[in-house]
């Protein structure tokens, strides 16, 4: 309902031509941010070294590999191959995740490992690649390199919320509160932008977009599931309800927050919401199915 009262304001063109602009830019430089620091700070890092943590991170590190491999060999460019490997590797964690978590699986830590590493570690180091590749090919000096992260909101509020997260600090509620309030908009905020994003979208995007969002969704939907299985089942010797947690969570859906990276950074716009809207709509059966095959 979300996604579609998104699509309806571009549909409508309530906010105008630069809508999307506009809410994608305050999203990423304050309703993220908010929501990596709120997030990683109030919970202990060692959380993401749990097994099904593990387990999670392997399989999309793995898929994420895989693409960039392809990519590397295609020569899909740069950013265009991060965008694409993130589709594969970031999971819709926060409003699939969570319910998911909460009401099928009893718990809401089961997703907590997959949040935190996907916002501790691989968001931050993926936009730090995004912006050293400079797409006009301007010579890069030392400083610039270095400084970058320091220059992405994302990054600052990841590295701010590991290290009070490491040290133990509890932050002040008369801090914490403004910014978990903040933080609340972020979810909601980029479902309105994947749906208003989805407006005119074409899933076969261009003539070079086939094949990499082809090759993402096999990732995603079928690849990714049946690596968190196999390690689960054959490697790890879970239980068999923890290897349907592992399962279930790696058929999550590609995140919407890829779309944001996508829209934000100018790049694999047509690549990013194609196979989030595949694999959310695969999600369904396959969870079902996942659901029946682990009783």
């Amino acid at each position: 309902m979300v996604l579609f009262a998104g699509y309806l304001l571009a549909r409508y063109n309530v906010l105008g031509q630069q809508g999307t602009k506009v809410l994608s830019a305050l999203s990423f430089t304050v309703g993220l941010p908010s929501l990596m620091f709120s997030m990683i700070a109030t919970r202990h890092i060692t959380e993401v070294l749990s097994a099904t943590g593990l387990i999670s991170v392997v399989t999309a590190v793995a898929c994420m590999t895989i693409f960039a491999a392809a990519g590397a060999l295609r020569r899909w460019g740069t950013r265009r191959t991060v965008i694409g490997a993130l589709t594969t590797g970031i999971v819709n964690s926060t409003n699939l995740g969570v319910p998911l978590s909460v009401y099928v699986l009893g718990s809401a830590t089961y997703v907590t490992p997959i949040m935190l590493f996907q916002l501790a570690l691989l968001t931050p180091v993926a936009l730090t690649i995004l912006d050293l590749a400079d797409p006009k090919g301007h010579k890069l000096s030392v400083l610039k390199v270095v400084t970058t992260p320091f220059r992405n909101p994302v990054t600052v509020a990841a590295i701010l919320g590991i290290l009070l997260s490491a040290l133990e600090v509890e932050v002040p509620e008369l801090v914490l509160a403004p910014i978990s309030l903040v933080a609340q908009m972020t979810v909601p905020l980029m479902l309105i932008i994947f749906g208003m994003s989805l407006h005119g979208l074409s899933l076969r995007g261009g003539t070079g977009d086939f094949a990499p969002t082809t090759l993402a969704v096999v990732l995603k939907s079928a690849v990714q599931p049946a690596l968190a299985w196999v390690l689960a089942a054959h490697v790890f010797h879970l239980d068999q309800f923890s290897t349907f947690v592992v399962t279930a969570c790696a058929i999550l859906p590609t995140g919407q927050n890829v779309v944001l990276y996508a829209i934000r950074y100018n790049v694999g716009q047509a690549l990013a919401q194609s196979t989030a809207v595949i694999t959310t709509v695969l999600s369904v059966p396959l969870l079902l199915g996942a659901a029946l095959l682990f009783g």
